[in-house]
């Protein structure tokens, strides 16, 4: 039997991600450091540029939360005029999600959470 690498399985993950929710128009999977592990973004999105702010907004929102709220960063919806992009930690990586305009939130958040726990037994930390 034929292992998967990582890189696929992750592949498809996020091609289950989006079959199981409609709004979502792309997705990826991105180290904290900013560099693409996996995209499903589409073609126009600028896939670099998407990564880098991911980081930074998981970064500022861990901040933020710890510093201002004494909490714990779960994940965050930035609501654009032309759709959403979700982000959600997920262990060493993060799970981004771009939506259509007014998404399911509710329905993106769960299956989100479902997805970001699949990632982290993925990229967990081997010893």
């Amino acid at each position: 039997m034929i292992q998967m690498s990582k890189i696929d399985t992750v592949r498809k993950i996020l091609e289950e991600l989006e079959e199981k929710v409609m709004d979502i128009i792309g997705t990826a999977v991105i180290r904290t450091n900013g560099l693409v592990v996996a995209s499903a973004l589409p073609s126009e999105s600028n896939e670099r540029m998407i990564a880098a702010m991911s980081a930074a907004l998981l970064g500022t929102s861990k901040r933020s939360a710890e510093n201002l709220f004494d909490a714990n960063f779960r994940s965050l919806n930035l609501e654009l005029d032309k759709g959403n992009m979700f982000l959600i930690e997920a262990g060493r990586v993060i799970l981004v999600a771009i939506t259509k305009k007014e998404p399911n939130v509710g329905l993106i958040t769960l299956e989100m959470e479902d997805t970001s726990k699949k990632l982290k037994e993925i990229f967990k930390f081997e010893d």
